[in-house]
């Protein structure tokens, strides 16, 4: 009896367990069905969404290329109309043509490859826009050296002019195609029987039209030539204002000014053969141990023992744990806006973290033609006058009124000659 009890409730066990993993089975066929589904279906979004987005980028440089065409030719033709230009007409084609260059350059730099080999496009365009904006700060005609420059630089415009239409008609007919930048970015090797719009612009500048040295010296922006300073000079006066040896100092690299850049741990400062003009510290202050007026006080010391006292403080202003505290220089009752120093000092130590020294101050007698009263009539009638200053801006003498219109703080800049106003600052108030 035992035994066949024992034997029909085995059978039935070993049937339910081989039901079960018949569903098991089903279970997971479904879920794998069911997963491969979806991501066939993501798959295929996500390719059809890629397929927008390199369409989208075909189109933006493909635009791109054309923006420079287009601005290579309206600077030929600018320059073409500058040949026969005279009077003010001269000043006001010049002015076209510096915003042209600018504008086919902005458009070269948003194509999709690298613009370092095209050296002779590059040095066009900054020819060219170097030479017009110099022409753009006179009034008055053409003289016989620039009205020969413009045509240099017209047949040289009008020359490239027609490589890039050249090189847009073989874009639109399929003998070069659109360099991709996908490709680039993943290391993917072009296919060598394929010519791309980069290929068209290394021929273009094999075939660069020859430009002239030009005449006129106005016209040209000379580069500065470099200075050479002292570097034992230099690195004397960074360790004087550091007050260390100057074999801790370590010489890092030279400006185009002569200027010399030393460092010190986590300190790089830039100094010419008698002061320092800049020091900037790296390291992070991540705390706070001083107050504000103990670091304008520490300020206000450094900046006497750089040599500069006639100097007022003008603002302040907090970034992170470093306290900046702006100068500007002052003879007698007047301001020199444009003669600023600003100290930077860590709120953790009190030690000095950044330094920007003052440009040359302006010398000569100064003089206030009009009084305050008389510059005072270029205010409109609904600004209350608070307080009036006298400054120098831009070399030039000024007032400085501090006025309020309702709950806006406004300060008024009016010069001392014509009392007409230079500039306005609005605050509103907390």
């Amino acid at each position: 009896m035992f035994p066949s009890v024992f034997g029909q409730n085995s059978g039935e066990v070993i049937l339910l367990n081989e039901k079960h993993k018949r569903k098991l089975r089903r279970f997971a066929a479904v879920c794998a069905v069911t997963a491969f589904a979806v991501l066939a279906i993501f798959s295929a979004l996500y390719f059809a969404r890629v397929k927008d987005y390199r369409c989208a980028s075909r189109y933006s440089y493909e635009r791109s290329f054309e923006e420079t065409a287009a601005a290579v030719g309206a600077l030929s033709d600018t320059l073409e109309k500058s040949r026969y230009a005279t009077g003010q007409l001269c000043h006001a084609l010049a002015s076209e043509a510096f915003a042209e260059a600018c504008a086919a350059k902005a458009a070269l730099a948003t194509l999709p490859f690298s613009t370092v080999e095209m050296e002779q496009t590059k040095s066009f365009l900054g020819t060219v826009g170097d030479f017009t904006h110099a022409l753009c700060s006179r009034d008055g005609e053409f003289t016989d050296d620039e009205r020969a420059d413009v045509l240099a630089l017209s047949d040289a415009a009008s020359a490239y002019s027609a490589l890039l239409l050249d090189m847009k008609d073989a874009l639109s007919c399929g003998e070069l195609t659109m360099d991709s930048r996908e490709k680039q970015l993943v290391n993917v090797l072009p296919d060598p029987d394929e010519r791309h719009l980069s290929d068209g612009f290394a021929d273009a500048e094999e075939n660069f039209p020859t430009l002239r040295e030009l005449k006129s010296v106005s016209g040209v922006a000379t580069a500065p030539q470099p200075q050479y300073l002292d570097p034992a000079r230099a690195r004397a006066a960074a360790a004087t204002f550091l007050n260390v040896s100057e074999d801790l100092l370590r010489e890092e690299y030279s400006y185009a000014d002569g200027t010399i850049a030393f460092s010190r741990g986590t300190v790089t400062l830039r100094a010419d053969e008698e002061h320092v003009i800049s020091l900037s510290d790296s390291r992070l202050v991540d705390t706070v141990n001083a107050s504000d007026k103990r670091a304008s006080d520490k300020a206000r010391e450094l900046l006497k023992a750089a040599g500069y006292e006639n100097m007022t403080e003008s603002g302040r202003r907090k970034s992170g744990n470093v306290l900046y505290v702006t100068y500007v220089g002052k003879e007698g009752d007047a301001l020199f806006l444009d003669y600023t120093a600003e100290i930077g000092i860590a709120l953790d130590n009190c030690a000095l973290y950044f330094f920007r020294a003052p440009e040359e101050q302006p010398e000569g007698e100064l003089s206030w033609p009009l009084s305050a009263e008389d510059a005072k009539a270029a205010l409109p009638d609904s600004l209350e006058t608070l307080g009036v200053k006298k400054v120098i801006s831009g070399g030039e003498p000024c007032y400085r009124f501090r006025c309020r219109d309702g709950e806006r703080a406004v300060t008024v800049l009016v010069d001392a000659v014509y009392a007409r106003m230079r500039s306005v600052e609005v605050a509103r108030e907390a």
